[in-house]
């Protein structure tokens, strides 16, 4: 299959896990992943999803497939999702505050900063309206 990038962003209310969980949440209950084993059809949850051998060697293409938030200056690895620090915010949206039309002109012109991660990590920035952080954005590579 090879791999893919993928982008999902979600409200955020001061905790990043619970954003991640609802934008889990979110992307297996609308299918919005990638699901090879049709013959089986689609698992009841994403604790299912998990047992999936297909799963465990390809990964779903999504957000599904990162699990662990580090810091900004850590170093990526197999599930991981890491900020981007203020200079990368800076260097990718022109802000260290970008919007969630900033975000959405990058991810729809195809700029989000890939380049430094690994597959099957993540990147995430805060997105921002009026100085206030209202949504997370997590974006990755993930597949074989």
């Amino acid at each position: 299959m090879g791999a893919s990038a993928w982008s999902v962003r979600g409200r955020f209310d001061g905790d990043p896990e619970a954003a991640l969980d609802a934008m889990k949440a979110r992307v297996f209950e609308e299918g919005d992943y990638l699901w090879e084993e049709d013959e089986l059809g689609r698992p009841d949850s994403i604790e299912e999803l998990y047992e999936v051998e297909s799963v465990q060697e390809s990964g779903t293409h999504s957000v599904l497939d990162v699990h662990e938030f580090i810091s900004a200056t850590g170093e990526d690895d197999f599930g991981t999702i890491r900020p981007l620090t203020d200079a990368e915010l800076v260097a990718a949206f022109g802000s260290e505050e970008p919007s969630v039309a900033d975000f959405d002109e990058l991810d729809k012109a195809g700029r989000l900063p890939y380049e430094r991660r690994p597959r099957w990590s993540a990147n995430c920035a805060l997105l921002y309206e009026n100085d206030v952080a209202v949504e997370l954005a997590i974006w990755g590579v993930s597949g074989d």
